[in-house]
């Protein structure tokens, strides 16, 4: 049986108490500027403004009722843990009415300081979310149902979560209207609540970092202390620019060392470890879904303990670059290899850039397109390429700490790019191994 840290358990329930209290405050905010509050706190606000009892009693009640939908929803997959999110049911609708009270003496009267008190009850809600998915305890009962109920309809949480919010919007306003016969609890603080908060749970995953040695999350994608213990057969990896010759470079770099060369075979290998269609992970290589959706989407699952497609496939990627690199020396293209690989022995990291009107004209020659639509593609291309990079490493891509070698492949062309790598690499301390 496995020994309980009770050290970081404790400090897991601080942070997560922490977190549903700075929540409730951001919550509590939003309902003094009159311009609306966040989709799923919209009913209870409304009914606590109908009857008479508190926000903090109406936002319990609907977390009751969340948490039946799970035993309903899993019924015999239900299980008995998590009962524990009771606890968090009573202890956030406390820190609600708690809050409510601290905040009630704030008058905002003018149209732009209530603007500016919502923004700031976004941040503020934003940061409580980030605590509590960080302490990685006990799930709320929203998420939790959510999370039961995309399980059952086969959708992404993240849709799911979308699907719920316009429902709670659609209950909030029809109920406004037929009571108050005005919008009440619905207007334009709801809208900014369910873009921005959202966007600041992923700014805040991106750059607050100090807390993952508090609660013991590891920092590195793999420590250099478990390298030690493995075999470290050469490895280069190759991230690259659309159109700068990576996949040509990084074939012809294998072939004249002798080594296994890994792109879109990566892909089937990835699947396999994931147990999705190939084709799943294809549409998923190196980018993030793009449009208003998609950003919905992805904020939500920044907001929950919930893995995205996007973060299971390359949880799955990770997992098999890395026995790759354990078992033979090769060449992987793309992929994050580099950061995959981050304090890895016998590696060499490259960057592939070129021009942009080489990298237009190549892919217009590969792809058979015009070349103003090949210049758009390329340019595309690399801007999902950085925002993938940024979302899984928090780091700006390209950066040049990340690399042993940048080669500006339109200054010296395919060949001689390859000629200058082997040179780097006999001099190097980088070698085939086995």
């Amino acid at each position: 049986m496995k020994k309980i840290n009770l050290g970081l358990l404790l400090r897991k329930a601080l942070i997560l108490s922490v977190g549903l209290f700075i929540l409730a405050l951001g919550i509590a905010l939003s309902s003094r500027t009159g311009l609306g509050v966040s989709p799923s706190q919209s009913p209870p606000y409304l009914f606590s403004l109908i009857f008479p009892w508190s926000m903090g009693t109406f936002t319990m009640i609907l977390n009751l009722l969340f948490f039946a939908g799970q035993i309903l929803i899993l019924r015999k997959d239900f299980k008995p843990i998590m009962c524990l999110q009771l606890v968090v049911v009573f202890l956030f609708s406390y820190f609600t009415d708690l809050t409510i009270s601290l905040v009630s003496p704030l008058q905002v009267n003018s149209y732009w300081g209530r603007i500016l008190l919502c923004l700031a009850s976004c941040i503020i809600m934003a940061l409580g979310v980030f605590l509590e998915v960080k302490a990685g305890l006990i799930v709320m009962a929203t998420e939790g149902f959510i999370s039961a109920l995309s399980k059952v309809i086969k959708k992404d949480f993240g849709i799911t979560k979308i699907f719920l919010d316009w429902s709670c919007i659609i209950f909030s306003t029809i109920l406004s209207l037929l009571v108050f016969h005005r919008l009440n609890g619905i207007r334009e603080g709801t809208v900014i609540a369910a873009f921005l908060v959202g966007f600041c749970v992923r700014f805040y995953n991106q750059k607050i970092r100090f807390l993952d040695r508090f609660l013991e999350i590891p920092t590195e994608l793999m420590p250099k202390d478990v390298y030690a213990s493995l075999s470290n057969p050469l490895v280069i990896t190759i991230e690259r620019e659309l159109g700068s010759g990576g996949h040509q470079i990084g074939e012809a770099l294998a072939k004249r060392l002798g080594i296994k060369f890994y792109d879109y075979k990566l892909i089937t290998e990835t699947a396999r470890a994931a147990g999705l269609p190939a084709e799943d992970i294809e549409k998923s290589e190196e980018r993030l879904g793009i449009g208003i959706l998609a950003n919905l989407s992805q904020g939500n699952y920044a907001m929950t303990q919930e893995d995205s497609k996007e973060d299971a496939i390359f949880k799955a990627q990770t997992q098999v670059i890395r026995e790759i690199a354990a078992r033979e020396s090769c060449v992987i293209v793309g992929r994050l290899g580099s950061y995959i690989l981050q304090g890895r022995p016998n590696t060499l990291n490259l960057f592939l850039s070129a021009d942009l009107d080489f990298r237009a004209k190549e892919m217009s020659k590969q792809l058979d397109m015009d070349y103003d639509k090949a210049r758009k593609l390329v340019k595309r291309e690399d801007h999902m390429r950085a925002k993938y990079c940024e979302h899984f490493t928090g780091m700006p891509w390209g950066l040049a700490c990340h690399y042993g070698l940048a080669v500006h492949t339109s200054d010296y062309g395919i060949d001689n790019s390859v000629e200058l790598i082997m040179d780097a690499l006999e001099h190097a301390t980088c070698k085939v191994e086995g």
